[in-house]
């Protein structure tokens, strides 16, 4: 399952680093999401993209990005391609157009990992005209290698959050997405003497620094200048920090089901291989002191929209390993076409004030059994109570009458067999709700001698 690592990276900006899943890694094949390498003279690093062909899902890629123009960094470029001559074919320090994309002999499967860059509520950019956020590796010689180099501009539109992530009391309602190949997969696959791999390719032979980290970067555009129909941009870094290669709590998740013995949803947290109260008690055994809480924060799609109905948080601080049980109220169950369960599971740790967080999510459909009422068997306004009176008859046949028809002629009238009384007797069924007394009902069978069989014209 796939892991977050969230970075406050400024006030306004929250860096959520989404580590694929180790048991099952995203993996994208290069011969349908091509790469292209970047070499920059001005740094002596290197640019990864992903081709323009495949935007839509990598994100990554040559139109949005910017690269250094000298070697302290503080001048970048945006490589348009919209642009007649784009700037890399213009500056002799870049990789041409022609020479970008790698050619992998055989195919690669490339593990990626997701960055999403969220936004606080009324963002609006702090006096700047945009920002260039780099996601940077540490080449063995020490040299950068950027794996990503996004712009996001004041023009830019980025996308709405339908479950605004609410962090620190601070709620986060826009982001902006993309993919990097995994550092931890490279890292490990990289052999100085295969020449196809990516990681060869990337640090052009000479590998990465022992136990990697990924620096990610937030600059500041704090000038921009047209020139030729570039776009240059003077930046100031805002901030910058590493994080690991891999989640070092993989092993920990979150988990959202509905009960397999009643109507309600429970919430944990899950360890593989072994349980949530001895993984708290091993950290706490390092000198932590942990405690959960439990965020659930619940939201209706109406249309095409899922909007927030309730938003709730739960603390534990014993028994770990009891699941919280909810059950929520979907206000809109009459149009609600399905709603969302987000759960964030978060380890707070007392003694340093960190956290590990985790998330999951559960989306159902079967929004009815969730409404404001439960629901209810109709049986009328007031039941019907049937009256039943247990009546016999004499049993000397006078109560018999058998009917053959008004057209029936006198010589009909003879009498009949016991086989033919019983064809033309007619049975009605009439079914009851209710019994008010079901106790002294007689019922018996008795032989009858047909003495007289009469036609009463009916």
């Amino acid at each position: 399952m796939e892991s977050s690592r969230f970075i406050q990276i400024t006030p306004e900006i929250l860096i959520e680093y989404v580590y694929t899943d180790q048991t099952n890694p995203s993996t994208f094949n290069t011969f349908t999401y091509p790469i292209e390498i970047m070499r920059d003279g001005h740094t002596g690093g290197s640019y990864m993209f992903n081709t323009d062909s495949v935007s839509a899902t990598m994100g990554n890629y040559r139109d949005i990005s910017a690269v250094a123009l000298n070697s302290a960094k503080s001048q970048y470029v945006l490589l348009d391609t919209s642009v007649g001559v784009p700037y890399n074919d213009y500056d002799p320090e870049l990789t041409d157009s022609t020479n970008l994309l790698q050619n992998f002999s055989p195919f690669l499967d490339i593990e990626y990992d997701r960055i999403r860059v969220h936004f606080i509520a009324g963002f609006n950019f702090e006096g700047f005209d945009g920002y260039v956020f780099n996601v940077a590796v540490p080449r063995r010689d020490g040299v950068a290698i950027n794996l990503s180099s996004i712009t996001y501009l004041k023009t830019d539109t980025p996308v709405f959050n339908p479950d605004p992530l609410l962090i620190a009391d601070k709620l986060f309602s826009t982001y902006i997405e993309w993919r990097v190949p995994a550092l931890y997969y490279m890292n490990n696959s990289f052999s100085t003497g295969d020449p196809n791999g990516l990681g060869y390719r990337l640090t052009e032979g000479q590998g990465f620094r022992g136990t990697p980290t990924i620096n990610l970067q937030v600059l500041g555009i704090s000038e921009t200048l047209v020139d030729n129909g570039y776009n240059f941009y003077s930046v100031r870094e805002l901030n910058a920090v590493d994080i690991l290669s891999r989640d070092i709590y993989d092993n920990l998740y979150a988990e959202v089901v509905e009960s397999s013995v009643g109507d309600y949803f429970e919430l944990t947290g899950v360890v593989t291989g072994s349980s949530l109260s001895n993984f708290i008690a091993q950290l706490n055994s390092t000198g932590g002191d942990y405690m959960i809480f439990h965020e659930i924060t619940v939201s209706e799609q109406l249309g095409s929209i899922f909007e927030q109905s309730s938003n709730q948080i739960i603390s534990q601080t014993t028994d770990f390993d009891e699941p919280i049980l909810f059950r929520p109220i979907i206000l809109n169950s009459s149009i609600a076409t399905s709603f969302a369960i987000n759960y964030t599971l978060r380890l707070y740790n007392r003694a340093d004030s960190t956290q590990i967080i985790k998330n999951a999510r559960l989306v159902s459909t079967d929004v009815r059994k969730y409404g404001r009422r439960l629901m209810k068997i109709n049986l009328g306004v007031v039941p019907t109570v049937a009256n039943v009176v247990n009546q016999v008859s004499a049993d000397d046949g006078r109560n018999i009458i058998v009917s053959t028809g008004s057209s029936v002629s006198s010589s009909n009238n003879s009498a009949n067999t016991s086989e033919q009384i019983a064809e033309k007797l007619v049975v009605k069924t009439k079914y009851v709700t209710t019994f008010r007394d079901r106790i002294n009902i007689k019922a018996s069978i008795s032989p009858v001698k047909i003495q007289n069989v009469t036609d009463d014209g009916n």
